[in-house]
């Protein structure tokens, strides 16, 4: 009985002695690092809304649905309506009335710090290139689509007042419209979108790291992370999302015949949606040639796969197809970018994440600009 008793006592000490190295060096890659966050300072439920499922605050969040490895560190503001606040003096210095151009988009129209974003790139390219004075409304933000732009622009027209409407939308924005929104999608006596409520996945995300985060011991919030990521995250997304949903980017890579029969449900739905908003659109405008829809390339619509094959078009030619039949002025970049980025389009975006560098945000912002400027804005607008 005593031997046993000393083994559980080494057994203990050892486990006690691990423990402490554990806790150690946890708090060590905090103060160094971090290469995992367990402080967890910027969750809060502050990013919820019953409008816009998401929305943007001054300080930096953690929305649980996005994250960047750039490797770069920057800092964004938003104003009340979820607009960048960018310092634009320079581009607008001289200029007695600017043009004013509201874009819409997600995390690719949202960018980066205030120069490493497309609207102010445009801006840029104008002021250089054709002398012509644009103040830009940066609406776009992670994870934004079509259902989501339908309330942001009822909300926004009357607000900004553009002069003209830019709207970016791409491969993931059939996923979100489908997967992420649809159920949440809150509509009025008339079936028309009004809002869309905050993501119970999401809530149960920021609600997970923040109760992690109330641990004293950094062994105790590394455990408690990896049990959310692991075991209860996966439960209440497959609670929360049917088994008929969409593989972000399955229906891109799809290389099979009939696509539009395959996945003539989430279509349908992204259709709808596009309709809605190019409706809204149309009713404050009138005019389509102020509506420009434009369209990127993920690196796999560049770089073919072992089998020679890059994506598909499904997604760009149902936003071709809405522009057609509203009027709109459509600008698809795969072509353009396929060019300009030669044989190596793998430097234009960043390791292991879907978005452009800064190289392929300006070689992109360059192309929409041009497009623009031949067009959609002219001298004697």
């Amino acid at each position: 009985m005593k031997r046993w008793g000393r083994r559980l006592g080494q057994g203990a000490l050892l486990l006690a002695t691990w423990g402490v190295i554990f806790e150690v060096g946890l708090r060590l890659q905090q103060y160094f690092g971090p290469l995992d966050d367990l402080e967890m300072e910027s969750v809060s439920l502050n990013w919820e809304s019953d409008v816009l499922n998401h929305k943007p605050a001054p300080e930096k969040q953690n929305l649980c649905v996005y994250g960047d490895l750039t490797g770069f560190s920057y800092d964004r503001q938003f104003d009340a309506n979820g607009i960048r606040v960018i310092d634009d003096k320079a581009l607008l210095a001289g200029c007695r009335k600017p043009m004013s151009v509201l874009f819409m988009g997600d995390s690719f129209m949202e960018g980066y710090d205030d120069e490493n974003t497309l609207p102010y790139q445009v801006a840029k390219y104008f002021r250089k290139e054709r002398d012509i004075c644009l103040k830009t409304h940066n609406a776009g933000y992670t994870s934004y689509s079509p259902s989501i732009f339908i309330p942001q622009a009822k909300k926004l027209l009357p607000i900004v007042r553009p002069d003209y409407i830019v709207v970016d939308v791409d491969e993931t924005d059939l996923y979100d419209d489908f997967a992420r929104y649809r159920k949440l999608i809150v509509r009025n006596e008339r079936g028309q979108n009004v809002g869309v409520k905050a993501s119970p996945i999401g809530h149960a995300c920021s609600v997970g790291l923040m109760e992690a985060r109330a641990h004293p011991l950094y062994l105790q919030r590394f455990a408690a992370k990896a049990w959310l990521s692991l075991v209860h995250m996966p439960a209440v997304t497959k609670k929360y999302r049917s088994d008929d949903d969409l593989a972000l980017f399955g229906y891109s890579s799809d290389q099979g015949t009939n696509l539009e029969q395959k996945y003539a449900v989430p279509l349908a739905t992204f259709r709808h949606n596009l309709q809605e908003l190019a409706d809204i659109l149309k009713g404050y405008t009138g005019d389509g040639s102020r509506v420009l829809f434009i369209f990127h390339p993920h690196l796999e619509n560049l770089q073919p796969d072992a089998d020679g094959r890059v994506w598909n078009d499904l997604v760009s030619s149902t936003v071709r197809a809405m522009c057609a039949d509203n009027g709109f002025l459509f600008f698809n970049a795969t072509a353009t970018l396929k060019q300009r980025f030669g044989g190596k389009p793998e430097e234009y975006y960043w390791p292991g994440d879907m978005h452009f560098s800064f190289e392929g945000l300006e070689e992109y912002s360059s192309a929409v600009a041009a497009f623009m400027a031949s067009e959609m804005i002219k001298p004697h607008d």
